[in-house]
This record gives C-alpha cells, sequence and structure tokens, in this order.
C-alpha cells in the first residue's frame, strides 16, 4: 500500500530526529522514510553519541550515501575524517549529499574508493596504513557487509592507539562473535547492540536474518 501511495521521487529533506537531525540528504519516503524520520538504525543512537564525543578523528567504512559522515562533518569537532566506498554506484548519491550541506569542499574531508582491508594494494588498504594519520581520540563506524573479520586483522598496529573507538554493524551471528574476540583480545571493553522489541513492528526489512551492532571502547566505562 505504501509503495501505491508514497511517491518514489527523492527530493532534498531534512532528518527529522536522532543524532542526524538536520542533516539534509536527498530521500525517497518510498524506500528511505526511516531515515527521514530519525528511525534507522536507531538502537545505536545513544552509542554513536557516546562513541563521537571529543574525537579528532573519524574513519567511516561503507559510507553509501553518507549519512554518517555528515554526522562526523556536522556534529563532531574530528579535524579529519576518512570516508571508504568502493562501491562506485553509491559515489553519486554521496556527492550530491555532501553539496547539500555544503561539504563538498571540506579540507577535513578525505574520500578513498579503495576497500579497507588485511593488505595494501592498488585496490585495498589496511587501516595500519592509516595509524600515523590518526589522531586520538577516533572513532571506526562500521558497516561493510562480511569483510568486517578482514578489516580487524588489517588493523593490529591501529588499535593499540590510545582512545580508538569501533561501532561496527555485523551481519551473521559467526562474524559478531569473531569480531568480539578480536577486539577483546586488543584490549577493547565490547557491547553487543541488538534489535529493539519494536523492530517486529517497524522492521529495517535487511537482506540478512542477522543483524546487530558492536560498540568497542579501550576505558573501564563507554564514553559518557
Amino acid at each position: 500500500m505504501k509503495n501505491v501511495i508514497v511517491s518514489p521521487d527523492r527530493k532534498p529533506r531534512r532528518i527529522l530526529a536522532g543524532p542526524f537531525r538536520g542533516i539534509a540528504m536527498w530521500l525517497s519516503l518510498r524506500s528511505q522514510t526511516q531515515v527521514y524520520l530519525g528511525l534507522f538504525e536507531k538502537e545505536t543512537h545513544p552509542w554513536l553519541d557516546r562513541l563521537s564525543r571529543g574525537i579528532s578523528t573519524a574513519i567511516d567504512i561503507g559510507v553509501a550515501h553518507g549519512e554518517y559522515t555528515l554526522y562526523f562533518l556536522m556534529k563532531t569537532k574530528a579535524t579529519k575524517v576518512f570516508a571508504f566506498e568502493p562501491d562506485m554506484s553509491c559515489v553519486p548519491f554521496l556527492q550530491e549529499n555532501l553539496k547539500l550541506n555544503g561539504e563538498d569542499q571540506s579540507g577535513r574531508l578525505a574520500i578513498s574508493h579503495k576497500f579497507v582491508g588485511a593488505s595494501d594494494t592498488e585496490q585495498e588498504i589496511r587501516l595500519d596504513s592509516l595509524a600515523e594519520s590518526v589522531h586520538s581520540p577516533c572513532l571506526v563506524k562500521m558497516d561493510v557487509d562480511g569483510a568486517e573479520e578482514q578489516i580487524l586483522k588489517g588493523a593490529q598496529t591501529f588499535n593499540s592507539l590510545p582512545a580508538v573507538r569501533w561501532l561496527v554493524e555485523t551481519h551473521s551471528r559467526e562474524l559478531e562473535a569473531a569480531c568480539e574476540g578480536i577486539l577483546r583480545a586488543a584490549g577493547f571493553q565490547t557491547r553487543i547492540i541488538p534489535n529493539a522489541w519494536w523492530r517486529v513492528f517497524v522492521p529495517e526489512l535487511r537482506p540478512s536474518e542477522h543483524n546487530c551492532w558492536l560498540a568497542a571502547w579501550k576505558t573501564e566505562k563507554p564514553p559518557q
């Protein structure tokens, strides 16, 4: 019924609620209503707020249309924002959303179309290769649909830096356990962020059966 009533047209709209509130994006209400209302990944919102407080560097792995990159640029004082998106079909959407918010020429932003992984090649880069460019505290948001473990394997030196924080979307129970094990072995405290009970009524209609998040930090308590 929604597809019959709601137009598929994309228009500039400002997100109404949550940490992304006020950020403008080109959105179709047929497929991106939850983004517009501030319900998209709402379970992570308190953690995004905590983990991004006081950061000097932000790393967005799996940028897609750029809502997290825009959040780091517009809602934090990070002096450097690294944005990784190897899917070239997403790049026009990212660029138009950056331009819509006046961030397309930001000197704080470094965009790369390389994959982040466990080696350094023409198409791939390790987070360890960025370690010398990172100023702490640093928050990494990662949404890569299956490559999470490989990215963490390429971040051993990176994870030894002080005040590194992670917000990871996990796409299987096995990957979730593997990522949590790697982060705990590197000295992180971790917390699994489950889907909210009300997702039964307001689902995000994701393709994978298991879709949760993992927060990690290196102090006795999460950043307040």
